[in-house]
């Protein structure tokens, strides 16, 4: 598979991707924001995931590039943080920079739980605020419906007591749709978390429609298909018609594809790179493709239904 940091590093891919400004040349990135249906809140579109990123050991050659990281993050207006017990040591990895850096006092931070009793999901929340070396949990979610039946209650529960100011689901298999779906319905869910992006396209059929008409805001997730999108597009040139939406990257035109649906609250991406930390950011901000441009980036990227495509 060729990479993004492949395609990035070829200087001749360079002049048929399009003219890529290093972002990091740039002055201060300006992030759009988008409010939180439930409560007005704003949140910068443009979040950091943890997934496989920030599953690192105590290795400070692996670690020292994440919080470069995590210092352009925040400086260019980056708030939201995203992870989850099941992403391995991401938690405690977070939590060990954010004692090396400076957080921003309205840091976002969003986990899960994915257990399979009452007890292992109590104490499983309570782990992730310490492993993360937060006082809070902004946004406490059930990840992938693991034992939602039991694990939501507690949830709702502790909203009321003040511990989580937002609750939320999340679902990264098309198969957990149909009851993604009915618990969208019946439950008083502040956020939810989905696949998008302009290769997986599903949800934009039941479920961010839903969110809309349910006043539900949305993370999105993979909205590089976990980067098979740069290897499909590695012998494409970028179009002409990207500057219409203040695009010069693939990885924007991807995150721009995304931020582009108006039920969509924040895109993670995760990375370990700061470069293409800076470009990702960079998608952020500017104009977004139209009705009509949406449907050229999906004819242009030519993919439909799940990955990997033959």
């Amino acid at each position: 598979m060729i990479t993004r940091r492949q395609i990035l590093a070829n200087t001749g891919q360079l002049c048929l991707l399009g003219a890529f400004t290093p972002t990091h040349l740039r002055a201060q990135i300006t992030l759009m924001q988008r409010a939180i249906p439930k409560t007005g809140e704003y949140l910068p579109v443009i979040g950091l995931g943890t997934y496989r990123t920030f599953n690192v050991g105590d290795d400070p050659n692996e670690l020292n590039p994440l919080q470069r990281v995590l210092e352009l993050f925040f400086r260019h207006g980056g708030t939201v943080v995203d992870s989850s017990p099941a992403y391995g040591p991401s938690e405690a990895a977070f939590g060990y920079l954010a004692e090396r850096i400076n957080l921003p006092d309205d840091l976002f931070v969003a986990t899960k739980v994915r257990a399979g009793s009452h007890a292992e999901g109590i104490r499983q929340m309570d782990a992730s605020a310490q492993k993360m070396g937060v006082e809070n949990i902004d946004l406490m979610q059930v990840h992938s419906l693991a034992d939602w039946k039991t694990q939501l209650p507690i949830l709702k529960e502790r909203k009321a007591q003040g511990i989580y100011r937002y609750i939320g689901i999340t679902a990264s298999r098309v198969e957990l749709y149909d009851d993604f779906i009915t618990i969208m319905n019946n439950e008083p869910l502040d956020f939810i978390q989905i696949n998008y992006s302009v290769a997986e396209r599903q949800a934009e059929e039941r479920i961010l429609p839903l969110a809309m008409d349910r006043g539900i805001a949305v993370f999105v997730n993979r909205p590089f298909v976990a980067g098979a999108l740069f290897s499909h597009v590695q012998s494409k040139a970028l179009p002409d018609w990207a500057t219409e939406f203040d695009c010069d990257s693939w990885g924007q035109f991807f995150l721009k594809f995304v931020l582009s649906h108006p039920a969509v609250t924040v895109a993670l991406q995760a990375t370990s790179n700061p470069q293409h930390l800076l470009d990702n950011l960079s998608a952020g901000q500017g104009l977004l493709p139209n009705t009509e441009l949406r449907q050229r980036m999906v004819d242009l990227i030519g993919l439909t239904g799940r990955p990997p495509w033959t």
